[in-house]
């Protein structure tokens, strides 16, 4: 259920519910540790973002009202018929529609998961705001750490990202969109040439509508259609599917940190015997990469290739 408030012109406030448990701490910790500089501010208790729909700019701030399980979203846009669109991005975002008591309960019949989800529970799937923008952060992150892959997207954004004013601190630029970044000049930027390309195949294909990044594909035509560009692989395409296309099924079996996860100290499994062991957690199978990523980076305070 939505409420609505107008604050002044062109602000609207918005109280959004969702069903507990959520592990909103959690979520927001995932967002601080990738939040690009001038697009993102995370707090503990907050987000906010820019954004960019339509030829139109604006922002919105996102505070957790735990008392009452709802987020109070503040968004600024000119465009109020963009209102529904706004509303729709920020619950994928915070996936505010799932229902973590059913999922929980699912995965805690298994006897590997069950202490995980006790210890865990309401732990969400992280989705995102802008599925090129995510594509964009999974190529650059193929191999590299978290952080590392961090400052190339902010350099990006930094270059070629729209400037936007606002009374928000912290808040200045859109990231760029596709037709942009299709053209733009990438080298000299700390990128590997075949990074480049494959960051400009997306988005040329979005921007002529061969390739839909934000939930208009289901996962069995999206994986196949962007692996088809040369440098992405299956891990990044299931990575997209879990984020971007929130499905709830999409499981990047390859990676590392998932494999050593289920194992025992000291061994990785590999990426087929993984797959055979998450049959049973389907179709949750994304929540449980969000809980074994969890889980892992728990018992390894050290862990420097944070996972996602």
């Amino acid at each position: 259920m939505n409420r609505y408030k107008t604050r002044r012109p062109g602000t609207t406030e918005i109280l959004v519910s969702y069903r507990p448990p959520f592990d909103w701490a959690a979520m927001l910790d995932f967002f601080a540790y990738r939040a690009i500089p001038g697009i993102e501010v995370v707090t503990t208790d907050s987000y906010a973002r820019t954004f960019r729909f339509e030829g139109v700019s604006g922002h919105f701030e996102a505070f957790f009202e735990p008392d009452t399980y709802e987020l109070r979203v503040r968004i600024n846009c000119a465009e109020t018929r963009h209102l529904h669109w706004i509303i729709n991005r920020v619950r994928s975002l915070f996936d505010l529609r799932a229902d973590s008591f059913l999922i929980d309960e699912f995965l805690a019949r298994d006897a590997q998961l069950a202490p995980i989800v006790q210890r865990f529970p309401g732990l969400r799937v992280p989705g995102c705001w802008s599925g090129f923008e995510l594509a964009v952060r999974a190529i650059l992150g193929q191999q590299v750490t978290v952080k590392a892959a961090s400052t190339l997207v902010a350099r990006i954004a930094e270059r070629y990202g729209r400037t936007y004013e606002c009374g928000a601190q912290g808040l200045h630029l859109t990231f760029p969109e596709p037709a942009q970044l299709a053209v733009a000049d990438l080298n000299g930027m700390g990128i590997v040439g075949q990074r480049i390309a494959a960051i400009q195949a997306v988005a040329g294909q979005i921007e002529c509508g061969e390739l839909d990044v934000d939930g208009g594909m289901d996962t069995g035509t999206f994986v196949p259609a962007i692996c088809s560009i040369k440098g992405i692989g299956e891990w990044t395409a299931q990575y997209i599917a879990m984020r971007a296309l929130n499905d709830p099924n999409a499981f990047p079996y390859s990676d590392l940190i998932l494999r050593r996860a289920v194992s025992k100290p000291g061994v990785t499994m590999t990426p087929k015997a993984l797959l055979q062991r998450a049959e049973p957690w389907q179709p949750w199978r994304a929540y449980c990469v969000t809980l074994l990523w969890r889980n892992y980076a728990s018992l390894d305070k050290k862990l420097i290739n944070n996972p996602g």
